[in-house]
């Protein structure tokens, strides 16, 4: 269910119950729509940032259990947000989705990423690192 859309920002929300909410960061608008079907299929809530900008603007109104988060987008990229995650000191566990190569993932130092999925990424690899982040075991 579509709940608003605010300077790109779209909500959505799989049930009124308190569900994990997975914060998306892609500036690909089918991954964007690929990513948001499989967590919402897991009864996951989803908001949706197309670029590091308004994943910020997101990081700065709450919490999340899990980021999935885009490296190159233009404008503010991926180690630009999990920059302003370390300088914040925040905790939110990032998952790295990306189709960089490893010299830019192995550049990346940073408690906050728990994982990395190379796109084109296996849906069930990247579901199932979801969810063992969101249990704490990722």
């Amino acid at each position: 269910m579509l709940y608003g859309t605010k300077g790109g920002v779209i909500s959505y929300r799989m049930h009124e119950d308190s569900k994990p909410t997975v914060l998306i960061v892609e500036d690909d608008a089918g991954t964007q729509l690929l990513l948001i079907a499989l967590m919402r299929r897991d009864g996951l809530e989803v908001v949706l940032a197309s670029n590091g900008h308004e994943a910020i603007e997101r990081l700065s109104e709450r919490q999340f259990p899990v980021i999935i988060l885009d490296l190159m987008m233009p404008a503010l990229g991926g180690r630009d947000v999990i920059a302003f995650l370390d300088r914040e000191n925040r905790s939110d566990p990032v998952i790295i989705c990306t189709a960089a190569g490893p010299r830019v993932i192995g550049a990346i130092e940073s408690k906050v990423v728990k994982a990395v999925v190379r796109k084109p990424f296996d849906i069930e690899e990247l579901t199932s690192t979801v969810h063992s982040v969101i249990r704490g075991v990722g």
